[in-house]
């Protein structure tokens, strides 16, 4: 039978009230009451079912409390280029490779860690730990919950997981659960979580759940290994946007031990492409405009990040100039636009991804920053251990280019291999042991050489004997290295 066909601009039109009839369970939209509670009344320790063979509960539960939020992100918050040595706006490399001509700030989508359900007070994480999420942590044998809010304002958003195992519920990808045309499919709102209904209601919550199997412990006898998570309703343009997170797996009864005996630091290699995030139309209505998003925010007063703090319910009243979805979309790089009708059926799959689809490809010139953990040309905080410390480098590769993991000064270990650098491909996570035996300021870079001329490198510190600053590790007998 052939099917009706809907008007893609009356689609886009309800596209918020039909996010709030496509959940299972009902979204918090729909809650007119403590909206937060009722999400977190699904933080219960139940496993999912079935469970994997692999999978051996050992009876923990870690819970995390997560939400994507709009953020304006510094690329250099030292306004130097920290490699040649001089201002930022003078730099001949950050100039070539246009990070200049629009400012290093740009209005990103970041998951940031909360200390419970009431989503008020966030957690703490490392300085250097820049753009990524907060780092959810883990032994083999748990069960990881996580309550995940979307305080977007117009993007959908998920949390994907990259090497555990969940359940199809949790799994946090948008896209249809059969194979057969000509049948409609309704996604639970896990799949793409929707964003703030016009500053009035908060986002969507869900909680997933993640399986710590066997297989996605630590290599020959290792204490950890690295994952990610990421959102996965439009791939490219949610992750160029900023949403990417580590993850780290610890083998059994060891997490305590590996945290008290090594410094750990996570380390994600991502080129963000500013014309492939779905805030491409907003920052250039900004910074194609008033120039730039200081000066955008001396009209608004001072604040740290795009939204006020999120009230008991998540919401947020002030998005300045941010286009609510009843507003209409633009065109996006895909020149979606163009397309006039999509098929009735399938919206709990086409909308999300459509909305996200578009809001890429409105910032025509828009540069692209070589990062490590956002951060270029060295203005990261710098990781620091003291001489003869033991270390735990966590790297992830995220984006559409490879990379060459390489640091001055020391040299580390793979796969009980010794190691000088080694390659990580987009998608790819690996954990890298080192000692830190050689003392000074040095370079953690990416070896691809435009990669790293263009900005991809960080600054590490190795204090001097008896000079260090940090508290004292504990004895680690057993180290890898």
């Amino acid at each position: 039978m052939p099917s009706t066909i809907l008007s893609l601009t009356a689609a886009l039109a309800f596209s918020l009230n039909y996010a709030s009839s496509f959940a299972s369970p009902a979204p918090s939209h729909t809650v007119p009451a403590s909206p937060l509670s009722a999400c977190a009344a699904s933080l219960n320790a139940q496993l999912p079912s079935p469970t994997p063979p692999n999978f051996h509960f050992s009876g923990n539960v870690r819970r995390f409390y997560v939400a994507a939020e709009e953020e304006l992100w510094d690329y250099a918050p030292t306004g130097w280029d920290n490699w040649l040595g001089v201002p930022f706006n003078l730099s001949p490399r950050a100039q070539n490779v246009g990070n200049v001509q629009y400012g290093q700030t740009w209005l990103k989508a970041l998951y940031r860690g909360y200390t419970d359900a009431t989503f008020t007070e966030r957690s703490e994480q490392p300085p250097w730990q820049g753009t990524q999420g907060p780092t959810l942590r883990a032994e083999v044998g748990d069960l990881i919950e996580i309550m995940f809010v979307n305080n977007l304002s117009k993007n959908y958003a998920t949390m994907h997981s990259m090497g555990l195992q969940y359940s199809k519920y949790s799994e946090g990808a948008d896209y249809p659960n059969n194979t057969m045309p000509d049948v409609n499919v309704v996604l639970p709102e896990a799949e793409a979580v929707p964003p703030i209904d016009h500053g009035v209601a908060p986002g969507g919550c869900v909680v997933y759940k993640w399986m710590v199997s066997d297989i996605a412990g630590p290599n020959f006898g290792e204490p950890a290994r690295t994952h990610s998570y990421h959102s996965y309703v439009a791939l490219q343009e949610d992750t160029n946007a900023g949403l990417i997170g580590p993850t780290i797996i610890y083998a059994p009864g060891q997490m305590n031990q590996t945290m008290a005996t090594y410094r750990e630091f996570p380390l994600l290699y991502m080129i963000y492409d500013e014309s492939s995030s779905w805030l491409s139309g907003e920052n250039a209505a900004v910074l194609q405009n008033s120039g730039s998003w200081e000066q955008e925010h001396s009209h608004h007063g001072p604040q740290k990040a795009w939204h006020d703090a999120p009230s008991e319910g998540g919401r947020n009243d002030h998005h300045y100039g941010v286009r609510n979805q009843s507003e209409g979309i633009g065109e996006g790089a895909l020149g979606l636009d163009s397309t006039q009708t999509l098929w009735s059926g399938n919206q709990s799959v086409w909308l999300p991804q459509l909305v996200n689809l578009q809001g890429s490809g409105q910032f025509m010139g828009a540069p692209s920053f070589h990062t490590l953990n956002g951060y270029v040309f060295a203005n990261n905080p710098p990781y620091e251990m003291c001489f003869n410390d033991n270390a735990i480098w966590y790297i992830n590769g995220y984006g559409s280019a490879s990379h060459v993991f390489h640091m001055h000064g020391n040299s580390f270990v793979y796969n009980n291999a010794s190691e000088y650098a080694i390659s990580i491909n987009d998608g790819v996570g690996k954990t890298l042991y080192m000692s830190a035996s050689g003392v000074g300021l040095w370079q953690v870079l990416c070896h691809v050489n435009n990669h790293q001329s263009n900005g991809m490198l960080n600054n590490y510190r190795v204090y001097k004997p008896g000079q260090c600053p940090l508290p004292p590790l504990a004895p680690a007998p057993n180290a890898v290295v």
